[in-house]
């Protein structure tokens, strides 16, 4: 019997370890939800929302395949002793894991319990195979064939009891935090349906829109959650953008879909890299309640918070903005750095840990004004009255430095936590002469 283990790979299509498991007799797909993972950390109510209705997609997916996906509550080790106990010996398939360092860690342990037992772990590399330089490596990435999904599945005839086909009985399972009304549905349907819009619709302003606050939810790719949790191979994506280059009869939508070409190479890159941790970055002292102020959008700062609002809403904020929050807790705040990093990654629907790191460890150094950026990206105010209702009747002229507004008392807002103009005056002064990274360097979180 072959087992497939499903993790951040949610998803039947372009799956390599599906594909290859399902060549050799019955398969067992399997997603174990793990309360040590589930329960700390990083990973959120939120997170978990979206891996449900990702695995309620994928079991359709399987019941097409005249199979089921399993789900076990519980560590990998303790679903695979009860696959053991109950079928005997057996293969597990899976994509070889580099994203965090606890995740390498929990497939060394898979890897080694495996092993003790005489049993065979296949690892199939999901972006391109070691040894060769970074370009010849994205070639043959992008070249590389989707591998074929098998037309029926043949499922064991034995099932361990703690399983459960579909991912009704995960509900039961704690999660950090609450879940989001607001975000995206999870999902391969959706992943496919959102290529689709965006290439045929909503990529005319890509370059145009995807740093504006409010116009980006709709003309950039909105896939990075969908890529995060594989609802989507970053493959399909790279070859349905380059076939739509291809059949463009103009330059200028070329020209947007070629920007968004680039933005996934550099998720690739990205995604090569190894994960350090974010706790060496701890510069300073964490003060809690100015951190519960800059967590809940309570700054008195009027374009960081409505950005930390949309973001507890949503899940989603563009890329310039996400970098904005995190600089202006840990750079200009004088936040601790690995509780603005897992505060962050705790809201963003689409949190990748590789990506995440390497952006946290850039944008940690740079100082941004939040002040300055609002009125160059939200002169009129919209996207603050739209998440901060409280402001919703202060005059343009005022919407970005409330303070100064001759009524600002009589609103239920918050005061300044800081001056900013000498916090960041401050925080330049302190910096001067040692390396700071250049605007180039500041990478997207986002496509």
């Amino acid at each position: 019997m072959n087992v497939v283990w499903f993790k951040r790979d949610l998803r039947t299509e372009d799956h390599i370890p599906l594909a290859e498991a399902a060549r050799y007799g019955e398969v067992l797909p399997l997603y174990a939800a793990e309360p040590s993972v589930w329960g700390a950390g990083c990973l959120s109510a939120r997170h978990f929302q979206f891996v449900r209705e990702s695995l309620e997609d994928m079991q359709h997916s399987f019941e097409k395949m005249g199979g089921s996906l399993y789900t076990f509550t519980g560590e990998i080790e303790d679903a695979l002793e009860a696959i053991y106990e109950t079928c005997g010996g057996f293969s597990l398939h899976a994509y070889r894991e580099s994203r965090s360092e606890a995740e390498v860690q929990k497939h060394t342990r898979v890897r080694e319990w495996m092993t003790d037992r005489g049993l065979a772990f296949h690892e199939y590399e999901e972006y391109g195979a070691a040894g060769k330089n970074a370009k010849q490596r994205w070639e043959a990435f992008v070249r590389s064939e989707a591998a074929r999904m098998p037309s029926r599945l043949f499922m064991p005839e034995k099932i361990p009891d703690r399983f459960y086909s579909g991912s009704e009985k995960l509900k039961s399972l704690a999660a950090l935090g609450s879940p989001i009304k607001f975000g995206q549905q999870g999902g391969e349907a959706q992943a496919l349906e959102t290529i689709e819009t965006f290439l045929n619709e909503r990529a005319a302003s890509y370059l145009e829109n995807r740093s504006n606050p409010l116009q980006s939810t709709i003309s950039s790719s909105r896939l990075s959650p969908y890529l995060a949790w594989g609802n989507i191979s970053l493959r399909t994506v790279l070859q349905k953008t380059s076939i739509k280059i291809e059949n463009c009869d103009n330059l200028f939508p070329v020209e947007q879909l070629t920007a968004f070409m680039d933005q996934l190479k550099v998720r690739w890159k990205l995604m090569e890299g190894e994960v350090e941790a974010i706790s060496e970055l701890c510069l300073h002292d964490e003060t809690p309640p100015l951190f519960d102020k800059w967590h809940e959008g309570e700054t008195g700062i009027p374009f960081a918070d409505a950005c930390m609002k949309c973001l507890h809403k949503t899940g989603w904020l563009p890329a310039k903005y996400r970098g904005m929050l995190a600089s202006f807790g840990i750079a200009v705040l004088k936040l601790d750095p690995a509780a603005c990093s897992e505060a962050l990654a705790s809201l963003f629907l689409d949190y990748e840990p590789s990506i995440h790191t390497e952006q946290m460890k850039k944008v940690s150094l740079k100082v941004v004004n939040p002040v300055k950026i609002g009125k160059t990206e939200d002169p009129d105010g919209v996207f603050i009255k739209r998440y901060l209702p409280v402001l919703e009747r202060v005059p343009v002229k005022y919407i970005h430095e409330p303070w100064n507004y001759p009524g600002f008392f009589q609103l239920d807002y918050q005061a300044p936590v800081i001056d900013l103009k000498k916090a960041i005056k401050r925080v330049k002064k302190g910096t001067e002469g040692k390396n700071k990274p250049s605007d180039s360097e500041q990478l997207s979180f986002d496509l």
